[in-house]
C-alpha cells in the first residue's frame, strides 16, 4: 500500500500554508462561494466529519492530552457522556462566535470552574492545569483550525483579507476560555508562525492514542449503550474512522500510527465532490444549529438548568 503525503501534493508555484490543511493546495477557489466575513460563516455541513480529526490535534499536545486521559471530571467525559459532551461543546463554540459579552463571560466562569478540577498529580507523566493559558491557546487555535479547514476544503482558500478578518473575529475562541487578549495572534501570519513553532513538541503517547483510536472508531459507544453501541462500532465506526483520517494533517497521521493510500485519497475527493453540491442546503442548517445552542444556553440560564 502506497502512502502519499499531501504536503506534497502542492502544485508548482502554489505555496503550501503551514497551517492550511494540506489538501487545499489543490482546491480551486470556487466563484459562487459566500463571502466570508466572521468565523461564523465559515461553518459548513463537512464540520461533522472533521471534528474529531480536530480532537486529535488537540490532544496532541501532551498537556491537554494526559489532561482529558486523567481528567477526574466525568460529567465532561466524552466517553461516559457523549451526548452532553457533545452539547457542551457546541454551546462553547457557538457562543465563542455568536453570543454577546454577557453569554461570553458566563462561559468563560463556568469553564473555569470546571477547570480547576484538571490537573496533574505526582503519577502524571507530564505536569499539567487545564486552566493554562498557554494549553487553552493551542486548543482554541486548534479550534479555529477546524472552522478554516471545513470551509476551505469545500470553497478553497479564503482570500487575505478574510483571513485576517477570521483571526481577529475568532480571539472569543481563546477568550472565552483563559486565553489573554494579548496572547492570541494579531494577524494570519502570527497565526501560521505560532502554529509552525507548535509542531515540534507535539506527541501523542500511548494511553492518549488508545483513547483516540476509541473515540476514532465509535468502540467507546460500548461504554455507554452496551450491545447497542457495539452494533453502532461495527456497523458505522470504519466509515467515522476513514473521515477522521481524512481531515488530519498527514503530521498528525503519523502520530496515530494510521496509514494513508493513494485509494484513500481518491474516495474522499468524490467525497467532498458530493459535500460541494449539498452543502448550501447543508451548511444553512449547521450554521443555524450553532445560532440554536446559543439560545438553548440562554433558556437553560433562565430556568435554572445547568449548561456545563
Amino acid at each position: 500500500m502506497t502512502v502519499i503525503d499531501r504536503n506534497d501534493a502542492a502544485p508548482a508555484g502554489r505555496e503550501h500554508d503551514g497551517f492550511q490543511h494540506a489538501h487545499v493546495a489543490d482546491v480551486a477557489r470556487a466563484r459562487s462561494r459566500r463571502r466570508v466575513r466572521r468565523t461564523g460563516d465559515l461553518v459548513t455541513g463537512l464540520g461533522p466529519t472533521i471534528a474529531g480529526a480536530n480532537v486529535i490535534m488537540q490532544l496532541a499536545n501532551p498537556k491537554v492530552g494526559h489532561g482529558v486521559v486523567e481528567s477526574r471530571v466525568d460529567s465532561g467525559s466524552a466517553v461516559k457522556h457523549p451526548i452532553k459532551r457533545s452539547r457542551t461543546t457546541g454551546t462553547f463554540l457557538a457562543v465563542a462566535l455568536l453570543g454577546d459579552a454577557r453569554d461570553r463571560a458566563y462561559v468563560h466562569d463556568e469553564l473555569q470552574r470546571v477547570h480547576e478540577q484538571v490537573y496533574s498529580t505526582s503519577t502524571s507523566p507530564v505536569r499539567y492545569s487545564a486552566n493554562d493559558s498557554r494549553l487553552q491557546l493551542w486548543v482554541a487555535v486548534c479550534l479555529l483550525k477546524y472552522f478554516i479547514d471545513q470551509y476551505e476544503l469545500l470553497y478553497g482558500p479564503l482570500s487575505a483579507d478574510e483571513r485576517e478578518n477570521v483571526v481577529a473575529d475568532s480571539r472569543w475562541l481563546g477568550t472565552s476560555l483563559n486565553v489573554r487578549d494579548d496572547q492570541w495572534p494579531s494577524s494570519y501570519r502570527e497565526l501560521h508562525d505560532y502554529w509552525q513553532a507548535q509542531l515540534d513538541d507535539l506527541t501523542i503517547d500511548p494511553p492518549v492514542r488508545e483513547l483516540l483510536q476509541r473515540l476514532s472508531d465509535l468502540s467507546f459507544l460500548s461504554y455507554r449503550m452496551g450491545p447497542a453501541g457495539t452494533v453502532a462500532h461495527k456497523v458505522l465506526g470504519r466509515p467515522m474512522n476513514y473521515l477522521i483520517k481524512a481531515g488530519l494533517p498527514p503530521e498528525f497521521r503519523a502520530m496515530m500510527n494510521w496509514r494513508w493510500s493513494t485509494a484513500d485519497e481518491w474516495h474522499y475527493e468524490r467525497a467532498l465532490a458530493i459535500a460541494r453540491i449539498v452543502d448550501p442546503a447543508v451548511g444553512r442548517v449547521m450554521r443555524g444549529l450553532l445560532q440554536a445552542y446559543v439560545y438553548d444556553m440562554r433558556l437553560r440560564r433562565r430556568l435554572g438548568l445547568k449548561v456545563f
